[in-house]
């Protein structure tokens, strides 16, 4: 016996919630589509729709006391002060989240991801902090110049006053020392362990000639704690008279480095330029994840000029701009923001050169400190707390 089905009509109400979900769709996509291509509406949606302009007003604020010299750093989601001894972690809603010993009075800083070093400056004692608590501490011979942090917690460590000219003590999460790698003629500016943890760049400067000689070389980190001799694997020499500043690696391995009139990625053995510098470049920067930024101030008129913030990822080589109608005073940048500093004002733009806040005060800001979700505004006497 056959089964006949019958085709139900469809409701007239379905008809219409399908048609409307169908335009509303189209609708969302136009939006989108518009905000991604047109910079006039974009700035219209992020001031009036997504309310990215807050003002001093807005946000949580930390007092801070004008009479003591207090050093402020961030690092993940937490804003710190390190004063006589003491470091306050301060979480995005200012309230106050621990306080730790830290016997450091002239601090240097590095952080990535949870993990925040510091170090005193021409000094012997090193911390290493992660979720509010130190983690470890140790006291080195000679003179910490400089300190750097991996995202698992890895520390190179840069001495100087030995009988080398320079050092780097190699320390794994724990504290426990893995190896020294010594340079006993040059001058290291910068180190840096790669994120798999299997390589240490070291920058070094060469100032014994006529002209100064820049330097990279990469420690291969297993070979060096088996106390192999050929543990270096890749030596670069920059050409003469080139200034190396800083040095960063990314994601992948790649190596930023960054000179006096170029920035530069080492990777697979290969130097590559990425960006060489104008007349009208006054800012670059390689603390971005994937990415380089520098800042190119140009003549609009006879009193006016403009900023032009080009973004580059260095995967992908496509360049973003982000413009403003000033000059600027500085950027900072680390992971995934850059904060643009007009004075009175400042922009928050993420990776794709989009505005994520946009800050206004009544009084120019002192210094800016970014962490992975947070960034303090520092001011004399407060610093003000801006969550993303």
């Amino acid at each position: 016996m056959k089964v006949v089905e019958f085709k139900e009509k469809m409701p007239l109400r379905s008809k219409i919630l399908i048609s409307f979900s169908v335009l509303l769709t189209i609708a969302i996509v136009s939006v989108i589509v518009i905000y991604i291509c047109d910079e006039g509406v974009r700035n219209w949606i992020d001031v009036y729709v997504l309310r990215k302009e807050v003002t001093e007003d807005d946000i949580a604020t930390i007092e801070l006391d004008v009479d003591k010299n207090e050093s402020v750093y961030a690092y993940s989601n937490n804003i710190t002060i390190l004063y006589n001894g003491k470091l306050s972690i301060y979480n995005s809603y200012a309230s106050e989240v621990a306080e730790l010993d830290i016997s450091i009075s002239n601090p240097i800083y590095d952080t990535d991801g949870d993990y925040l070093g510091i170090a005193e400056k021409n000094g012997q004692n090193i911390y290493l902090i992660s979720n509010n608590k130190i983690l470890w501490e140790n006291k080195l011979e000679g003179n910490i110049s400089k300190i750097n942090v991996n995202r698992n917690g890895m520390t190179s460590v840069i001495i100087t006053g030995t009988s080398y000219k320079s050092l780097i003590k190699v320390f794994d999460k724990d504290g426990k020392e893995l190896f020294t790698s010594f340079v006993p003629y040059t001058i290291v500016i910068d180190s840096d362990i790669s994120v798999d943890e299997k390589y240490l760049a070291i920058a070094k400067v060469d100032t014994s000639g006529a002209l100064i000689q820049s330097s990279i070389e990469v420690v291969d980190i297993e070979k060096a704690l088996n106390e192999e001799d050929n543990s270096t694997v890749y030596i670069h020499k920059a050409d003469s008279g080139k200034i190396i500043t800083d040095i960063k690696y990314q994601e992948k391995g790649q190596l930023v480095c960054i000179y006096n009139d170029s920035i530069h990625m080492i990777y697979n053995d290969e130097d590559t330029v990425l960006t060489e510098f104008e007349k009208t470049t006054q800012i670059a920067d390689i603390n971005l994840k994937s990415n380089i930024v520098r800042a190119d101030e140009i003549s609009t008129g006879l009193f006016s000029v403009k900023t032009d913030i080009k973004l580059k990822n260095i995967l992908t080589g496509v360049e973003t701009l982000y413009s403003v109608d000033s000059s600027i005073k500085e950027i900072v940048c680390y992971n995934q923001i850059s904060a643009i500093n007009l004075g009175t004002e400042i922009h928050f733009i993420n990776l794709n050169g989009w505005l994520e806040k946009k800050y206004t005060a009544r009084q120019e800001t002192k210094q800016i400190v970014l962490g992975t979700s947070v960034a303090g505004i520092v001011y004399r006497d407060k610093i003000k707390v801006l969550a993303f």
